[in-house]
């Protein structure tokens, strides 16, 4: 009796450890996201369409996501726009800045509020750097992005804000934990179709490219994720036209639905999650 009883007992308890295990691997799957922390730092208003539709994702999985802008845009006319440099139009910008946060279901923007075009006298820079290290020794973030050392289309003032996020990142010691430039595959064409407006040919023309290889970090997301970046697209009323848009979103964001990261740490493993 005793033999038959054996493979029985060994049976239920290989099948109750599985289950367990189970519970816990799906566990881990739907809080991956929770109580972590992102952070992106752009020069300006208009620069997290590198990632949109990538931030309702991780929003919708428990992440906490903070915008850092740190540019006024006070000196961004637009003809349709027909609103006059200086303290009216960075005051619609941080409006159109909160419609953003607020439509993608992440936290207020942080806006540091420098001059356009002024980062790089010395004494802005010096304070910026302050700035950043305050920010990550406050916020205590898991991952920070930002532009490449190329400022995605070689804007100085992108260029500058990179600079300054990698130095106060490489000095940290352990927060935050991985750093990641945005980034765009050599191999990919940016536009299949016609474009109409100058903006989004300019951007074509000029936005720099990366070596798949070192683009590690490949975030999918899906249609709904796109929906709601292009609901807060539309807060840039201000600085983009509605055909611009468009076409800016489609060039800038990739058809496959894949937003691409280099890594500050260089890695040959291909990651789907930012957290990763």
């Amino acid at each position: 009796m005793m033999k038959k009883f054996k493979p029985i007992l060994l049976l239920l308890i290989i099948t109750y450890s599985c289950n367990i295990g189970g519970s816990k691997k799906q566990t881990v799957k739907e809080t991956s996201s929770k109580e972590r922390t992102i952070m992106a730092i752009f020069a300006h208003s208009d620069d997290e369409i590198s990632i949109l539709p990538m931030l309702p994702k991780y929003a919708k999985e428990g992440a906490s996501i903070y915008l850092v802008t740190v540019t006024d845009g006070s000196k961004g006319v637009t003809a349709h726009a027909q609103i006059p440099a200086g303290d009216s139009l960075a005051n619609v910008r941080a409006l159109e800045a909160m419609c953003v946060t607020k439509t993608l279901g992440i936290n207020p923007p942080i806006l540091l509020n420098y001059s356009d075009d002024q980062l790089h006298l010395r004494e802005n820079i010096y304070a910026l750097d302050d700035k950043i290290d305050s920010l990550f020794t406050t916020y205590r973030p898991d991952v920070v992005i930002t532009w490449g050392s190329d400022g995605g289309y070689g804007h100085p003032d992108h260029r500058i804000v990179s600079t300054l996020v990698t130095e106060v990142f490489q000095a940290q010691d352990s927060i935050p934990k991985q750093l990641l430039y945005v980034g765009w595959p050599t191999d990919k064409s940016l536009a299949d179709d016609e474009l109409k407006t100058n903006l989004a040919q300019y951007l074509v023309e000029n936005l720099h490219k990366t070596q798949r290889k070192y683009l590690s970090y490949r975030i999918p997301y899906d249609e709904k994720d796109v929906l709601i970046a292009k609901e807060a697209m539309r807060c840039y009323y201000s600085q983009f036209t509605s055909e611009e848009q468009n076409e800016v979103f489609s060039v800038i964001n990739k058809p496959e639905k894949t937003i691409y990261f280099r890594p500050f740490y260089g890695s040959n493993n291909l990651v789907n999650d930012i957290f990763d």
